[in-house]
């Protein structure tokens, strides 16, 4: 991997509920005993796939190096933990909206 941060998209009104007691869990990590976190390649295709025409997104940049566990890249190239994230680790969450097409235009520059 070339660089130490992932991504993972949430929404801003659960936010608040999914970070408690320093953990955050969403609720994927409830129904699937998994999170799916993306690399920088992956977030904007991810985000039209999943996630087109929503608004009041964020998207939360970890730090890998900040975790407990680390996490493993699956056969879909996403990387895959079974645990929580510690808030710590979330360096920054940042608000989306899709486009008037409901699309997403999102360019993660890593240099």
């Amino acid at each position: 991997m070339k660089s130490d941060l992932l991504f993972y998209i949430v929404s801003a009104r659960k936010w608040s509920d999914l970070t408690r007691g320093g953990q955050f869990k969403p609720d994927e990590l409830v129904e699937l005993n998994r999170i799916s976190l993306l690399p920088a390649e992956k977030v904007n295709d991810y985000l039209n796939s999943k996630y087109s025409g929503r608004k009041n997104l964020f998207l939360l940049i970890v730090d890998i190096t900040r975790m407990d566990k680390v996490p493993k890249k699956n056969n879909e190239g996403l990387y895959v933990i079974d645990d929580a994230i510690p808030v710590v680790a979330i360096l920054d969450k940042i608000r989306l909206d899709s486009n008037k097409e409901g699309k997403f235009d999102i360019q993660i520059d890593q240099n």
